[in-house]
């Protein structure tokens, strides 16, 4: 998919800085291809699924990360399994903000909290990006 979605994680309404070991957890395994100058990193899944990420790993965090031409499957599984890791939020621009734990719903900005929906799977990431 050409749609780009950013992750954040936030603390109070206020974006708040990632984990950077919950990062290297779920994605370096699945590093193909890194050019560190752009803060890039190019992902195969075990499924051919395959993704670009944008993300600045420094003193063992990331401030955001943003995940662009994307495969549904695998690749969504990852997403998932990262954001629940990182305590972290999906934020999918004109869509519904995607949630890893209900926790997280009162620590988001006001006016992302009532449409946010929460995520167990890649499989529904892929049912709310077809509803957008």
């Amino acid at each position: 998919m050409s749609y780009d979605m950013f992750v954040q994680r936030f603390d109070q309404g206020d974006a708040a800085p990632m984990a950077g070991d919950a990062f290297l957890a779920v994605f370096e395994p699945r590093v193909d291809r890194r050019e560190p100058q752009h803060s890039y990193w190019h992902i195969s899944a075990h499924d051919g699924g395959t993704a670009d990420l944008y993300a600045a790993l420094a003193d063992g965090t990331l401030d955001s990360l943003m995940i662009s031409r994307f495969s549904a499957g695998a690749v969504l599984d990852l997403l998932v399994r990262y954001i629940g890791l990182a305590d972290a939020v999906v934020l999918l621009p004109g869509c519904s903000t995607l949630l890893a734990h209900e926790r997280q719903r009162r620590h988001l900005p006001e006016e992302l909290r009532a449409e946010a929906v929460l995520v167990q799977a890649g499989a529904d990431v892929e049912r709310v990006l077809q509803s957008c």
